[in-house]
This record gives C-alpha cells, sequence and structure tokens, in this order.
C-alpha cells in the first residue's frame, strides 16, 4: 500500500522544468475574491502568507484540513462543450480522452498558462501563535505559439511547515494598539522539465511503459529554502488599521537539478523506505547543485472593519487595499495599477459572505458558506499571464472546503 500510495504520489508531480513560480503561496478563495487583497483584514490560516502581524489579534482557527481546487480557463470549458462530451461518455473511452484533450489543447494559447492547481493544508492559530503545513500541485503549461506541436505542460509541487508568532501592544489603550509578527516556513520545492503535449500522446500510443520513460527523459530540479515574513499593523479608532509586511526575506533555495527524474524518484524511494521505482539510471546521470534567490519585497495595505455593534450579527463589512511591492512603485510611481489590489467582504447573518475586489484592473467576485464546522467558499477571478495589462488574461474558479473553524 505504501508503495501505491508513493507511485500515485511521483505521477502527480511527474507529469512534466521550466521554471517555479518565484513565490510559493495557497490558493485562498477569499483572498482571491478580494483581488488579492488582504494585509491588514486576513484571518484564519490566511495570515501565514498575508501577514504574520495579524496573529496578534490572537484569533482562533483551525483547519482539519482545508481542500482546494483551481480550474484555470472555466468559462473557455464550458463552451468548448468538453463538459457535454464527458457526461456523454462512450463506448471506447479512450477516444473520449483524446477528444477531450484534443479540445482543450485547442484553448491553451502562446505563452504560460496553468490547468489546474491543487492545494491541500492544515493549520492552527490562537494566542498570538500558529502553526500549518500547506501542500500545493501546480500544471502548468507554456507554448511558443499555441500550435499542438509547440505546447508543453510542466509540474511544480511544493511542501512547507509554517510557524508563526504575532503579539499586540496598546499603545493607547483602548485607542490605539499595535501588532507584530512573523512567521518562517520550511518549503521543499520540486518542479520539472517541460514534456511536449505532442511527445507524450506518442509515447502513449507507442505501448511503452509511459511512466519508466518520463522518469527517464525527464529532468526534475528539487530544493529547499526558509522564506521568513515579517509583519506590522497599527490598528487605530472606527476599525481602521495600516499595515506594511516585508516578504521573502532569506528567500535562498538550496536545489539540487537532477539529469533523470528516476534519480530523483529513488532518492525519495529510500526516505519512504520502498524499492527503487527506477533501475535503468544512466551511469552518466548528474545531479548538479544550484541556488537561487526570491527578492524580498514590502507590501503596505490598509484595512477598515467597523464594529457595528449588535448589527454584527446581522452585517459584517470590511475592506481592503494593498499595495504590492511599495519600494518597486517609489521607483516608478506610473506603476500604480499592476501593483494595486482592492477588496471587500460583506457578512450577512454571521453565515454568508459576499466578496468582491479588483487585481490590477481585473474583476473578482466570490462566496463564502459557514455550516457550523464546515465551511465552503467559491470565487471566480482573472490573472495576467502576459507581461502588460491585458497581454493575457486567464480566468480561474476556485473552490474550498474546510473541516474546522475559519477564524473570522
Amino acid at each position: 500500500m505504501k508503495k501505491i500510495i508513493f507511485v500515485t504520489f511521483i505521477m502527480i508531480l511527474a507529469v512534466s522544468m521550466g521554471f517555479a513560480s518565484e513565490v510559493f503561496r495557497p490558493t485562498s478563495a477569499r483572498i482571491e475574491a478580494m483581488g488579492g487583497a488582504g494585509i491588514a483584514t486576513a484571518t484564519g490560516a490566511d495570515v501565514f502568507f498575508m501577514n504574520p502581524a495579524n496573529l496578534g489579534a490572537g484569533t482562533f482557527s483551525v483547519n482539519l484540513p482545508s481542500i482546494s481546487l483551481t480550474l484555470f480557463n472555466p468559462k473557455a470549458i464550458i463552451d468548448s462543450g468538453i463538459i457535454e462530451e464527458i457526461q456523454a461518455g462512450g463506448p471506447d473511452p479512450a477516444l473520449v480522452a483524446a477528444s477531450v484533450a484534443t479540445k482543450y489543447l485547442e484553448i491553451v494559447t502562446a505563452g504560460k498558462g496553468d490547468i489546474l492547481t491543487t492545494d491541500i493544508a492544515t493549520s492552527f492559530t490562537g494566542g498570538g501563535f500558529g502553526f500549518g503545513v500547506q501542500l500545493q500541485e501546480q500544471l502548468h503549461t507554456t507554448s511558443s505559439d499555441g500550435s499542438f506541436g509547440a505546447d508543453k505542460v510542466f509540474a511544480e509541487f511544493n511542501l512547507a511547515g509554517t510557524v508563526g508568532l504575532g503579539f499586540r501592544l496598546d499603545l493607547i489603550p483602548g485607542v490605539i494598539s499595535l501588532d507584530a509578527g512573523a512567521s518562517a516556513r520550511f518549503t521543499y520545492r520540486a518542479y520539472t522539465s517541460e514534456v511536449g503535449i505532442a511527445s507524450m500522446v506518442s509515447l502513449t500510443q507507442s505501448g511503452d511503459d509511459a511512466g519508466y520513460a518520463m522518469m527517464r527523459d525527464t529532468m526534475l530540479a528539487a530544493g529547499w529554502g526558509i522564506p521568513i515574513d515579517a509583519g506590522v499593523n497599527v490598528n487605530l479608532p472606527f476599525g481602521l488599521r495600516a499595515s506594511a509586511v516585508a516578504r521573502n526575506l532569506n528567500g535562498v533555495f538550496t536545489m539540487q537539478n537532477y539529469s533523470e527524474l528516476g534519480a530523483w524518484v529513488n532518492e525519495m524511494a529510500e526516505l519512504a523506505e520502498t524499492e527503487p521505482l527506477y533501475t535503468d539510471v544512466d551511469p552518466q546521470a548528474t545531479v548538479t547543485p544550484f541556488t537561487y534567490e526570491i527578492p524580498w519585497t514590502l507590501d503596505v495595505g490598509v484595512g477598515w472593519t467597523p464594529n457595528l455593534g449588535a448589527l454584527s450579527r446581522l452585517l459584517r463589512p470590511s475592506l481592503a487595499i494593498d499595495l504590492v511591492d511599495f519600494l518597486g512603485y517609489l521607483e516608478n510611481t506610473d506603476d500604480l495599477w499592476t501593483r494595486l489590489n482592492v477588496g471587500a467582504e460583506v457578512r450577512v447573518l454571521n453565515m454568508v459572505d459576499v466578496r468582491a475586489g479588483l487585481n490590477k484592473g481585473y474583476k473578482s467576485v466570490g462566496v463564502g458558506l459557514d455550516l457550523l464546522l464546515v465551511h465552503i467558499d467559491a470565487s471566480y477571478y482573472w490573472r495576467e499571464y502576459g507581461v502588460e495589462i491585458g497581454d493575457k488574461p486567464i480566468d480561474a474558479l476556485t473552490v474550498r472546503v474546510n473541516i474546522g473553524v475559519d477564524g473570522r
């Protein structure tokens, strides 16, 4: 059974080494619906990656676990008829799968994109302390011109163990207070080389062992780092808060580049105390160490969460405005629109959340439903994959289910 689980994990990872996204951040349905804003308003597990100073509020939350699934290009998928074809099925599942794959590849355009992201996490916050484990798998696409022969995929995997600490200091009791906090996360990440879609199809049809061939022909880079975030809040009257957070301090990753995926697979098999899964390691296979550094950034934000007294059980609004990479903005003040995130949320009857936002000018919407110990969130939003705003926007749909207490 252990071997089956391990093989499943390997196949999820070994779909496709272009490059890993610079910053690992779990997908948050709430934050995405609010336009990516939330430095001053994030709660629960979101504080680890948005602003650890928010731990200073001492809010209790627990995720046991939280599972999120993000599908990209959902509108194009619906318009293409893929869903209807899957529902209709057919006598030959292989033909249906081939037809569905062909239709999906028509959606892929030149440049970088995404297919699917899966997030699984468990976490706890309370009393100024928090810890969590976050797991994320991403399947990316890249294409020089959007044609079938140029379409490629590669996979990225991130596993983080996060610990955070925050405290609150009353400057003027009942009027002004200061929160400060920091979080550190041991992160292991891996990403594969790009694999052409056409070559994958040919390999599948050839009758060869596709998994074995993948381990032989695919490269992989994997390694670890311990990024640190540090933040501060100034809590003002009327529910106002001004915040700043320095991200990715100590953002150095120590990596190894494996010329054969199979060599890394065998290392993982040894750690899992199973037999080697790949027995045809090339004597010329190499493992090359390297490092890279994620530059640190300073983000700032303001939030407004008014206390409406007895009405708070009926209606609880909040507003968040973030400016990403504030130092970069000071160097180029014409770049404001690409760094501005704005979001709003209204909690109704202490059970339903309605959210909306703007991220680089793209609209986002979302809803949340609080059913005692089960929480369901959904968000629909856009991300820019081009160089300039409007070059290559891609829509995304995130659905999250959490068993526990969300901390709001």
